[in-house]
């Protein structure tokens, strides 16, 4: 069996430390996309409130036949 070479390794890159001073220099989504997150997040939470009122409104109570009519006959 023919000897094999090793593989190399990539070489290790320094860790760079985390700047503490550094938390402004990420600007952020711009304003329209938050904006716009902002209002698919409204969007959402109002079809979600939507789809849970007919579950939640009172329901008018189930009248009671007793066998009388209150219309007189045609």
């Amino acid at each position: 069996m023919a000897h094999r070479p090793k593989p190399r390794k990539a070489p290790v890159r320094p860790i760079e430390p985390i700047d503490p001073e550094g938390w402004d220099k990420d600007p952020g989504r711009p304003l329209g996309l938050r904006l716009l997150a902002l209002l698919g997040a409204l969007s959402f939470l109002a079809l979600g409130v939507g789809s849970l009122l007919p579950i939640l409104q009172r329901q008018a109570p189930i009248p009671q036949d007793n066998g009388t009519k209150n219309q007189p006959l045609t």
